[in-house]
This record gives C-alpha cells, sequence and structure tokens, in this order.
C-alpha cells in the first residue's frame, strides 16, 4: 500500500504548527506556575516533555523531507534536488535508505550529514544546513538522549552541555527541565527552550527552502 501523498510545504506547515502548538502549552505552563498551582519540580518535568516532543516532531519532519528529496522533490525556493536511489514512492524509498538497519537515528547530526552525502548529489540541501548548525544540533541531541534515557553516559554527555553554558563544570547538575529555562546568553530576553524552538524552525525552513 502507498502512502500519503506528501509535499514539502505541507511537511514544514504541519511541523511548524505542532512547534507553535507546544510554545502555547508551554506558556500555559509559565501562568500555572507562576500561579503556584504545580511544583518548580511538576514544572520542570513538563519543560521537558515540551522540548522531547518538539524534537520528536523534528525527527518527523527531517524523515519526511530526507525521503521526499530521495525522490528529487523540488525545494521551495524551485531548486532541484539530486538523488542516487530511484524510488517509485515514500514507501520504496524508505526501505531503501533504510536497508537492514532496524530503525533510521535522525537525531546524530553526524549521521545525517553522511546519510545525506550517501543518497544526495552533494549531500544537497541537507549537507550544509547540518554543517552550519553542527554544534547546536549536537547539544540538542545530548539534552534529548537524557531525557529519553538518564543513563550514567547520557548524563555525562548531557553535563558537557551544562559545561559549555556555564563555561565551568557545574557544582550541581541541573535537570534537563531547568536547564532549559536558563536565560539565552546572547539573548537575555529569552530562555534556552525559546531559543530551541526558534532554531529548530530556522533550520527546518533552510532545509525547506535549500
Amino acid at each position: 500500500m502507498s502512502a500519503p501523498t506528501y509535499s514539502i510545504s505541507r511537511t514544514l506547515q504541519d511541523f511548524k504548527t505542532k512547534i507553535k502548538s507546544l510554545k502555547e502549552l508551554d506558556v500555559a505552563n509559565q501562568k500555572t506556575f507562576s500561579e503556584k498551582k504545580i511544583t518548580t519540580g511538576q514544572f520542570h518535568l513538563l519543560t521537558e516533555a515540551i522540548f522531547f516532543n518538539a524534537y520528536r516532531d523534528y525527527e518527523n519532519f527531517l524523515h519526511e523531507v530526507f525521503m521526499q528529496y530521495c525522490m528529487e522533490y523540488k525545494t521551495l525556493d524551485n531548486k532541484t534536488v539530486k538523488s542516487f536511489l530511484k524510488p517509485v514512492d515514500f514507501i520504496h524509498a524508505e526501505s531503501l535508505v533504510k536497508s537492514s538497519m532496524r530503525f533510521l537515528d535522525w537525531t546524530s547530526p553526524g549521521t545525517v550529514v553522511e546519510r545525506s552525502e550517501t543518497y544526495l548529489s552533494r549531500g544537497f540541501p541537507i549537507k550544509e544546513v547540518y554543517s552550519s548548525n553542527f554544534e547546536a544540533l549536537s547539544q540538542y541531541k545530548k539534552i534529548r538522549n537524557h531525557i529519553a534515557h538518564n543513563s550514567a553516559e547520557s548524563l555525562l554527555e548531557y553535563i558537557s552541555v551544562v559545561k559549555a553554558y556555564k563555561g565551568t563544570n557545574p557544582i550541581t547538575v541541573p535537570s534537563p527541565g531547568e536547564y532549559l529555562l536558563f536565560s539565552d546568553k546572547k539573548d537575555p530576553t529569552k530562555y534556552l527552550l525559546l531559543t530551541f524552538f526558534d532554531n529548530l524552525t530556522t533550520i527546518a525552513k533552510k532545509i525547506a527552502h535549500g
């Protein structure tokens, strides 16, 4: 059975709509917390959940767009994409890219760059966007993994993110939810979760427009 009909514009719009909804949820959580209707711990957990869902929505966006580019869909700026594959539809493209793997990893920037180089000529339009946002995407992956796994290994990776923010090893390690509410040093009017929303949306737009 064939997959539903996709388009780059619809995939991008669906992602932007989901991010907008999560932003609204964050605003509601901020209000609830300010009214002392939830505890600090609950607020941090809700913030983690919002981040995790936004990251998952981005993974789904990237997955769908990548397969469309493997089918040589043009970018939103009408730029031609050359694929080394010749799939007959979305499901076939997914099967070819997946090959013998159980699942496709969309969280690792290095893996995404390598995959774009393997299946798309010059890695266009994904490689350049990922290369210029590699550090931020790598940090988001580490935060995501620690929320998902909470293991000793993920903790060490997550601590490196906090260290990069503070400029030194933290005496106490904030939870991901607490960390995401820290002020953005480049724009103190925002906290890190809001910057994350903005960066993901910008990256998605660049990938879609080429």
